[in-house]
């Protein structure tokens, strides 16, 4: 399982750099982690670890570890309480198998986001607070490989948007993730985006990483749990 949580991980940091890139962060990355030189957006970290050998001043000695500072611990092997972090979030990757089976039966149409006025709904369906609407720019959508994904409840065009996602299409995999509903239910949403997702990646596998009940939506929809991670905050 290693070597597909690299890739998941790697899928991951990418598409963390993508976003950090979008607000004007500078980032390095190379085996060992992805690492970003001033704060990052909210929600998203500092760094992730892309090597499961990697210790805890390795990636501390390449951030800024003041208060605020964000890690993305890939295996869920690091222990930063000793520097006042605190472990915020434990989440697991997932992978779908192109070759695992993806029933989605939905009245939804799922569409492509192309314009800014698009992704400007999209994003507000989205977020969870007025803040959260300045993570996600307009600029991402020129980025290579990155497509966001919104759901409407009918194929009318001035159907409303009901549940989106992204996907990240780097290296051998594509990452899935932010996904959400805003009606509907989860496990089906997220088999929904799966198969919308499937129809832009072709033959890659999907992969990702979620938290909570997010873990049983992507698992009820073919998944595979990979391992943990988790996220510390100081």
């Amino acid at each position: 399982m290693t070597d597909r949580i690299v890739l998941a991980a790697r899928n991951n940091a990418l598409w963390c750099d993508a976003v950090a890139r979008s607000h004007g962060v500078r980032t390095t990355m190379d085996d060992t982690a992805w690492t970003a030189a001033t704060r990052t957006p909210p929600y998203y970290p500092d760094a992730v670890t892309l090597s499961a050998d990697v210790g805890e001043y390795d990636v501390l000695a390449r951030v800024d570890d003041s208060d605020g500072c964000s890690v993305k611990d890939s295996w869920s092997r690091l222990d930063l309480s000793l520097e006042d972090f605190a472990r915020l979030v434990v989440g697991e990757w997932v992978w779908l198998d192109p070759t695992a089976s993806v029933p989605s039966p939905s009245a939804r149409s799922w569409r492509r986001v192309t314009t800014t006025e698009g992704m400007a709904a999209w994003v507000h369906a989205w977020a969870s607070d007025p803040d959260a609407e300045a993570i996600l720019r307009p600029a991402l959508l020129g980025e290579g490989g990155v497509h966001l994904l919104a759901a409407h409840a009918s194929d009318a065009s001035d159907a409303p948007l009901v549940a989106g996602a992204i996907v990240h299409v780097a290296g051998e995999v594509a990452g899935l993730g932010n996904v959400f509903a805003l009606e509907g239910d989860a496990m089906d949403t997220w088999r929904e985006a799966a198969a919308a997702a499937r129809d832009i990646v072709g033959g890659l596998p999907l992969v990702g990483w979620e938290a909570g009940a997010s873990v049983e939506a992507a698992v009820a929809a073919g998944c595979e749990r990979l391992g943990p991670l988790s996220v510390w905050l100081k």
